[in-house]
């Protein structure tokens, strides 16, 4: 193999069409970060690309970087986990594309590092396996996600005095501010009231890993999953230039 190529596991997070016989396709890889890359004849392929640059796909993938273009070349991928419940379950193709679409929007380039990657596949497993309505796991997936791309909000104290959540009476949540607020700081603009139990647990879900052998941790208790979802949203809207298609088809179903 010649030293320019790298061999990395990675996740198809998208592909395209380009020109009559190519695809353009970004993956997260463990190594690499996020990379774009063009896999020539791969439309007509029956041995290097056969159903392997699918979006959910886990591959081994031998990447050849140039120096002189942001895209790569594409030699091989070979198959290390297809993820075949998104194709027969939308709920779970829906759970999965948000999966995928927010890590696409909040990672820059190649700036990732194989936590992320180590962080979707990790996702992506447990979605697939997931019985339940999964809110529980997407707001962890969501927390880890600001904390490895260096926007984790504080959750269990106030942001701006240090006050414990535990002392305080009325608690707050400002987007702007990077996480809670109690009621003496909290002040005018846009800071939301939340309820203790909610805030609870979105903290302890920030602190559990997706793998975690007991799924009842990544589990939210019923009628608080609205609010910890839009706890968690106002975290991602200063970097976030548009709705996420993935998020309007959640709301559908």
């Amino acid at each position: 193999m010649p030293p320019s190529e790298t061999n990395t596991p990675a996740i198809v997070i998208r592909a395209r069409a380009f020109g009559d016989a190519d695809k353009i396709v970004t993956f997260l890889t463990r190594d690499l970060g996020k990379v774009s890359g063009i896999a020539k004849g791969a439309k007509h392929s029956k041995r290097r690309f056969v159903n392997v640059l699918e979006p959910f796909t886990h591959v081994t993938a031998r990447l050849r970087l140039r120096s002189n273009s942001d895209l790569a070349f594409i030699s091989a991928c070979e198959l290390i986990d297809a993820h075949h419940a998104f194709a027969r379950d939308l709920a779970k193709f829906a759970r999965a594309s948000y999966v995928l679409e927010l890590t696409d929007r909040m990672v820059r380039g190649r700036e990732a590092g194989a936590e992320v990657y180590e962080l979707v596949r990790d996702a992506l497993t447990v979605l697939e396996g997931a019985s339940a309505t999964a809110d529980g796991l997407l707001r962890a997936f969501d927390l880890h996600l600001l904390r490895m791309t260096g926007y984790e909000p504080v959750l269990d104290r106030c942001r701006r005095c240090g006050a414990v959540a535990a002392a305080v009476e009325t608690l707050y949540v400002h987007a702007a501010r990077g996480g809670m607020l109690c009621e003496g700081c909290h002040g005018e603009g846009r800071a939301y009231v939340v309820s203790r139990a909610t805030l609870e647990r979105l903290s302890a879900l920030a602190r559990t890993p997706l793998d975690a052998g007991e799924r009842s941790l990544l589990e939210l208790p019923a009628g608080m999953a609205a609010e910890a979802r839009a706890v968690v949203r106002c975290f991602f809207a200063g970097n976030l230039n548009a709705p996420l298609s993935s998020e309007r088809l959640l709301d559908e179903l």
